[in-house]
């Protein structure tokens, strides 16, 4: 299917009809602290839902589409499946691969950028304290799994040779516990994350899941100054000025309502923020069925 393809699917199909409805956690985006382009960081910290959420990595932590796609994918298959302990999401690496990515053919520049997110997601440890006053905090080496680990040979350094053997997936128990919390996680159109690798705009990506998740968490139409937009969305371009943040910003916007022409979202006519309503429609097709 071409982009344009699955530009009009997303515009005219409801997620939920075919099955595209994924999720992604909350505490990645509220702020948004995945960074955007490779950087040498090896840890980041943001404040939102949660108090404290720190990320840390022996390596730069993962970035961009790909890592993007692969936690959106892995969380998903979490919520499907929560009572089993282990089970295979891919008959290879290449499937897995795939079945992230919706991309039928694989080169082999995209194929090992792949690997490296995916290297890098599974090397990821979290820390989360929430807001409550308790000292319950959920840490883990290894961002999903007490034992992640893709059947095959594993080395050392985590690098992974299983492209041509079954991709197990062991949940971990904290995570497990952090998902099944109210609002930890969001629901998501996978088609259109897919999409937004394809059209190379990662700002959209996260806005996107962003616009979703204050959506329809608030009751009412919520107003966001562009301050705010900056802080949580776009604090990996702090060294921007104001008029280029807004630039990149309006640019990724404009992608989203492309195809989801009822989102409803607008800009202040004073140039002040944006509007976002209580139920942003970015969950539904341009006919508004969600049956």
């Amino acid at each position: 299917m071409s982009v344009k393809d699955k530009a009009k699917e997303i515009i005219t199909t409801c997620p939920y009809k075919i099955g595209a409805v994924g999720s992604y956690p909350a505490f990645l985006i509220d702020p948004c602290i995945l960074p955007l382009n490779e950087r040498q960081l090896t840890e980041v910290t943001g404040y939102g839902k949660y108090s404290t959420v720190s990320l840390k990595s022996i390596r730069p932590l993962p970035h961009g589409h790909y890592a993007r796609l692969i936690i959106a994918y892995l969380t998903t298959e979490i919520l499907r499946r929560p009572e089993r302990p282990s089970h295979v999401i891919a008959n290879s690496v290449s499937d897995l691969f795939k079945k992230v990515t919706g991309q039928d053919k694989i080169s082999g520049g995209t194929y090992a950028n792949f690997m490296i997110a995916l290297e890098r997601v599974f090397d990821i440890s979290f820390t989360i304290e929430p807001t409550k006053k308790s000292k319950e905090q959920f840490r883990k080496r290894g961002f999903f799994a007490d034992n992640d680990n893709l059947t095959g040979d594993y080395h050392r350094l985590g690098q992974y040779s299983a492209k041509y053997k079954k991709v197990h997936y062991t949940p971990s128990n904290s995570f497990k516990a952090l998902v099944a919390e109210d609002n930890a996680i969001i629901s998501i159109d996978l088609r259109f994350l897919q999409l937004v690798r394809n059209k190379d705009l990662v700002l959209a990506n996260d806005l996107y899941i962003y616009l979703v998740r204050r959506g329809y968490e608030k009751s009412s139409i919520s107003f966001v100054p562009w301050e705010t937009l900056h802080k949580d969305i776009f604090q990996n371009l702090e060294s921007l000025s104001l008029s280029r943040f807004k630039r990149r910003f309006i640019r990724a916007l404009n992608f989203i309502l492309t195809c989801h022409p009822h989102a409803a979202v607008s800009i202040d006519k004073r140039d002040r923020g944006i509007y976002i309503p209580p139920s942003s429609n970015l969950l539904r097709s341009y006919k508004m069925d969600s049956s």
